[in-house]
Formats: structure tokens, C-alpha cells, sequence
């Protein structure tokens, strides 16, 4: 009986190490939680060599206009994976400026691009219906104004300023990934996560400085 007690469970054992999920956790992280690694991953990028002057918050106070209106356009156009298309796009033209290292501050660019959005909502009755753009809208305002605040104030400042405008806008990304609503979750648990790093990451080089 022992023996064969034994040879189960080297079988069992032989079978489990066989198992194709056996020697590949990260496989199945990132099956499941791929927005996650994403979102670790471009916060990493974004915060590499990370300084605070005055181009950095240019550039950092753009990226908290893009969440916003990523969410603005969502809700405009009722269609919750656009916010993936209107964050690439963004963030092209974003990383475009960056490298013809043109000192173009697209905070304003942006917001323009968030008004057209509500110019369209509004044409299309959407502020009257129980929805989303009027919580859209009121987010976009304050998280634009932080940003445009942020361009214009002392670096030291505008860095506070943009770390505390991601944080809070994880948190507006986490209400959202728990209510499923404007934008798909895999966009949510994405912002979230990048946001918060980048937000921590800023705060840090802001406290060693």
C-alpha cells in the first residue's frame, strides 16, 4: 500500500510539474492582468531619469489632461473602448512633440480638443441625459485647471501639483473600474495603475531633491 501510496504521488508530482501553467505564473498575470503590466511598465518609461523643470511639467501636466479627456471622449461618444483610441492618439502626438523637441506646451491643445468633445455632446443632448459627461465634464475642469496651474506656477509647485492631480485622478480611475461605467475596465485598471506609480514616482524625486 505504501508503495503504491508513493507512486501516486510521484505521479501526482510528475503531472504537476507537466502542467503546462506550472513554471509560467507570469503567463497567467498577464493573460488576466495585462492592462496592470502595462501600466507598470509605461510608468516605468515615463518615469526613468525623471527631473522637475520646467519641460518636464510641460510634458506631465499634458499627460493629466490626456486621462480626462480620454474619459470625456468615451462618454461623448458612447463608445467605452474608444478611450483606448483616443489615448493613443493623444499620446502620439504627445511623444511626436517630444521628439522633434518642439516646445509646444500641449496643455491648451488639449483642452481644446476636450471642448469640441462637449460641443459635440452638447449638440447631441447628452448633458440632459442620465449619463456620464456631466461627471466627464466636471473632472475635466478640474483636472485641466491643475494641469494648466501646474505649466504656470514654480517647477518645485507645478510638481506637487501634476503628483497630486494623478493621484486623485487613480483614485477617479478605481471608482470607474468598480462601477464598469464610460470606459472599459481594462482602461481603468490600466490609468490606475500608471497614474499612481507615476504620481509616487514624482512625489519621490520632489522629496530627495
Amino acid at each position: 500500500i505504501d508503495n503504491k501510496h508513493s507512486t501516486d504521488e510521484g505521479r501526482d508530482q510528475a503531472t504537476d510539474d507537466r502542467s503546462p501553467h506550472a513554471h509560467r505564473p507570469w503567463t497567467g498575470f498577464l493573460a488576466h492582468r495585462w492592462p496592470t503590466a502595462v501600466g507598470i511598465a509605461v510608468a516605468a518609461l515615463t518615469a526613468f531619469d525623471l527631473r522637475i523643470d520646467v519641460e518636464s511639467i510641460s510634458f506631465l501636466s499634458a499627460l493629466v489632461v490626456i486621462m480626462p479627456l480620454v474619459y470625456v471622449g468615451a462618454a461623448v461618444l458612447e463608445r467605452r473602448r474608444f478611450a483606448w483610441v483616443v489615448l493613443l492618439v493623444a499620446i502620439a502626438a504627445l511623444v511626436l512633440i517630444q521628439v522633434l523637441d518642439r516646445k509646444i506646451n500641449l496643455v491648451p491643445v488639449f483642452l481644446v480638443v476636450a471642448l469640441a468633445f462637449l460641443v459635440v455632446g452638447v449638440a447631441r443632448g447628452q448633458l440632459r441625459r442620465p449619463g456620464g459627461l456631466t461627471l466627464q465634464t466636471a473632472g475635466m475642469l478640474a483636472f485641466g485647471a491643475t494641469a494648466l496651474a501646474a505649466f504656470y506656477v514654480d517647477p518645485d509647485l507645478g510638481g506637487y501639483l501634476v503628483a497630486f492631480a494623478l493621484l486623485g485622478h487613480a483614485a477617479w480611475d478605481a471608482v470607474h473600474y468598480v462601477r464598469n461605467r464610460v470606459v472599459p475596465r481594462s482602461y481603468a485598471e490600466f490609468c490606475a495603475v500608471f497614474d499612481l506609480l507615476l504620481g509616487a514616482a514624482i512625489l519621490f524625486v520632489l522629496f530627495m531633491r
